[in-house]
């Protein structure tokens, strides 16, 4: 198995230890890191730790099959994204489309000629970084469309500040309620996003996405802090049918803070860390003291708001 992180990456799923070993040292061949996965639990766990460029699946795998397998991967936030590709010997119409209503964006047939998996495999990373470049669940911008936004405001001199979002104690709060509820808490942060870029209206404001439960907020340096308290306030108030009655009713919910101790952690607590430009900023720049004002933040247990190292909340 290649581990070269330049190289495209393409996870295969068989159970055949000798398909296996053939694709592997193909795809090799034309270029690509590859990783194995003889079942379909082992897929998914692979795809989630991963997170390969493209996945090749059969749909006959033992402890999970195919569809299944396909089926939790485009329901995960994490991998929902993912090329997948069917290698099959199932050629019924039938079991084709159940294949592509599971999830899967193209299909070949075995036995299958290499040359013509090489070259689907490589369309298909190419129609891949031609797809919109935004979060599949908010629909909101990406990395790549945060950065060129942050770039463009640089070029044009303007005065703004990049605002972190980050919920606290998320896995915990995965852990408790299950990743589905973990869903509506993310959509949650995006729907009071898009309320405060409509409430603050008369401001050039940009929401994006990084992923998980992180967002980016861009908005002038002179409404930062007001932007900043109005989303936490929001968030405050409407996070709580997110619990419930019991959890509501104390406050907290009992679990495991991020260094495995059991912790009472607060419900509705959201962090913003913020950095404001300069004539000499960076993409990179921003981001990483961003992210270091965010770290601050949360720190502090509750909800707050660090922006340019002051805490406003």
């Amino acid at each position: 198995m290649s581990e070269d992180i330049h190289l495209p990456t393409v996870l295969i799923a068989d159970d055949d230890p000798n398909l296996r070993l053939f694709l592997g040292e193909t795809l090799v061949r034309a270029g690509f890191a590859v990783l194995f996965a003889e079942d379909g639990l082992k897929l998914i766990q692979l795809a989630q730790e991963q997170l390969p460029n493209v996945i090749l699946i059969d749909l006959m795998l033992p402890v999970i099959d195919g569809y299944e397998a396909i089926r939790q991967l485009r329901n995960d936030t994490r991998t929902a994204h993912l090329p997948i590709i069917i290698v099959t010997a199932r050629t019924s119409p039938t079991d084709v489309v159940i294949g592509f209503d599971t999830g899967a964006d193209d299909y070949v047939t075995k036995p299958f000629n290499a040359a013509e998996l090489i070259a689907r495999i490589r369309s298909l990373l190419r129609r891949t970084t031609q797809r919109s470049v935004r979060n599949p669940l908010t629909g909101l911008p990406g990395n790549l469309l945060i950065s060129e936004e942050i770039r463009y405001r640089l070029q044009r001199g303007e005065a703004f500040t990049l605002l972190y979002i980050d919920l606290n104690d998320f896995k915990a709060f995965n852990d408790a309620y299950g990743f589905a509820r973990g869903d509506q808490a993310i959509r949650l942060v995006a729907e009071i996003c898009e309320q405060a870029q409509n409430h603050f209206a008369n401001h050039a404001i940009f929401l994006g996405h990084i992923g998980g439960d992180d967002f980016v907020v861009l908005c002038p340096t002179a409404i930062a802090a007001d932007l900043a308290r109005w989303i936490v306030h929001q968030y405050e108030q409407a996070s709580g049918v997110l619990y419930n009655e019991a959890d509501r009713a104390r406050g907290y919910l009992v679990g495991h803070d991020r260094a495995g101790n059991l912790a009472h952690i607060p419900i509705g607590a959201i962090a913003i860390g913020g950095v404001s430009s300069t004539p000499t900023s960076t993409v990179d720049e921003l981001s990483r003291v961003a992210a270091m004002m965010k770290h601050t933040a949360k720190t502090f247990g509750g909800s707050a708001i660090v922006i340019d190292g002051t805490r406003l909340r």
